[in-house]
C-alpha cells in the first residue's frame, strides 16, 4: 500500500526536482514519512507493512527516474528501516530482548517522522571499514562518546539521527567488530555540521561534512558485531546500485519518447532497453536473495552485482547522452542532471575502486 502511494507522489516529486533541483527535498521526504514508505519494511505490529528488500529496491528505483536526490536521501531511512525489520531472531540469544526494544524504539521514531541518515564515509577510507578513524570510548557514566570526521553525510542538518560507524575498544565493548554502528542525534553536543556540500551531481542531497568532537551517542545500533552478524551492509548496497538504474531508465524514456523516425536510432533504443532489463533483473534477483547473516558469499554476490550495476548504468547514460545530440547538451538539462547525478551515486556510495579490490582479493 505505501509503494503504491509512492507512485501517486511521484509527478509532484519530478515538478520539484525540475523547479528547484539545488535545494533539499524537505516536502519529498515528509511525503514519504506521510504517506509510510520509509517505515515500510516494518513489521505491520509497529506501524510497517513487511515490505521486502526486492520491494525497496524497485521503490527506490521508481524514485530516482524523478528526483535520484530524494531517492539517496530516501534509501539511507529506508534500509535502516529494513535493517529494523529482521525482528528480534536476528540477535544472537543474550541480545535478542535488547534488539527487540530498540526496534520498537525506532518504529516508534520513524511513526513521529523523524529522520535518520547514514554518517559513515571518511576522507581517505575509500570506503573501508578497517580504514575508520573515528573512535567510540565510554565517559565516566557509561555513554559512548564518538570523536573523528565524516564526510558525504546526506541530509546533513536535516537529520535528526546520524548512524555511524565507529573504532571501539574491546576491553570496553566484548565481542565488537572492526566497527560498530551508534545511533547519534544531530543536535547533541559535540556534533558540528559543516556547509561545504558542492557536488558535481546529487546536489539536493546536502552530504555534508560532519565533525564528532566527544559526541555522546544516544545507543549502540543493534549489538556488539552487528555488522558481521547481521550483514546490513549489502541491503544499502542493494538499495544505492537501484539509483543510477533509475536515472538510466529515465534517461532511456526522455530519448525514446516520442520513439524515433530513424530504425538504427529505435534498434539502439531497442538495445539500451535490453541492457537496462538485465541489469535490473540481476539487481533483483540478488535483492530477493537477501536475508540477515547470509554470509559472506552472499556479500560477495552483492559486492559484484552493484560493482556490476551501477558501472553498467552509468556507462549506458553516458552512451545516451551522446546519442541524444546538441539538445540535451546543456548543464541544466534534465538528461545532463540525469547522468551527473547517476555517476555521482555511483562513485560516491562506496567508490568503486574499491570494490574492484574486493573482487579481486
Amino acid at each position: 500500500m505505501a509503494f503504491e502511494a509512492l507512485e501517486e507522489l511521484l509527478p509532484e516529486f519530478g515538478k520539484r526536482e525540475r523547479a528547484d533541483p539545488e535545494n533539499y527535498p524537505v516536502a519529498n521526504v515528509t511525503e514519504l514519512h506521510r504517506a509510510g514508505v520509509l517505515c515500510a519494511p516494518f513489521p505491520a505490529e509497529l506501524g510497517g507493512e513487511g515490505c521486502t528488500l526486492a520491494e525497496s529496491v524497485a521503490a527506490i528505483e521508481l524514485m530516482a527516474t524523478v528526483s535520484p536526490s530524494t531517492a539517496l536521501v530516501a534509501s539511507m531511512p529506508l534500509g535502516l528501516a529494513g535493517v529494523f525489520g529482521t525482528g528480534a531472531e536476528a540477535a544472537p540469544p543474550e541480545h535478542r530482548e535488547g534488539w527487540r526494544r530498540q526496534i520498537e524504539w525506532a518504529a516508534e521514531q520513524y511513526r513521529a517522522g523523524r529522520l535518520f541518515a547514514a554518517c559513515n564515509s571518511e576522507k581517505g577510507a575509500g570506503g573501508s571499514l578497517a580504514a575508520t578513524k573515528t573512535t567510540a570510548a565510554r565517559d565516566q557514566t557509561g555513554v559512548f562518546r564518538l570523536t573523528g570526521e565524516k564526510i558525504l553525510a546526506s541530509s546533513g542538518k536535516y537529520a535528526d539521527y546520524f548512524f555511524s560507524t565507529a573504532k571501539t575498544d574491546p576491553a570496553e565493548l566484548p565481542g565488537c567488530g572492526i566497527v560498530e554502528f551508534f545511533l547519534v542525534p544531530s543536535s547533541a553536543p559535540g556534533v558540528a555540521i559543516a556547509e561545504d556540500w558542492d557536488g558535481f551531481g546529487m546536489r539536493s542531497t546536502e552530504s555534508q561534512t560532519v565533525v564528532y568532537s566527544g559526541a555522546a551517542a544516544q545507543a549502540l545500533l543493534g549489538f556488539p558485531n552487528f555488522l558481521a552478524v547481521v550483514g546490513p551492509l549489502q541491503y544499502w548496497f542493494c538499495l544505492f546500485a537501484a539509483i543510477p538504474l533509475g536515472c538510466v531508465r529515465a534517461i532511456l524514456d526522455e530519448l525514446s519518447t516520442p520513439a524515433p523516425q530513424s530504425p538504427a536510432l529505435r534498434l539502439r533504443f531497442a538495445e539500451a532497453t535490453m541492457r537496462y532489463e538485465a541489469m535490473r533483473a540481476y539487481l533483483q534477483e540478488t535483492a530477493a536473495a537477501w536475508r540477515p547473516g547470509a554470509g559472506a558469499g552472499f556479500a560477495a554476490r552483492v559486492l559484484r552485482t552493484k560493482t556490476y550495476v551501477t558501472q553498467e548504468a552509468t556507462k549506458l547514460g553516458a552512451e545516451l547522452f551522446a546519442l541524444g545530440g546538441g539538445r540535451h547538451y546543456r548543464r541544466d538539462g534534465r538528461v545532463a542532471r540525469l547522468l551527473a547525478d547517476s555517476f555521482a551515486g555511483t562513485a560516491l556510495r562506496p567508490p568503486l575502486a574499491l570494490a574492484l579490490d574486493a573482487l579481486i582479493e
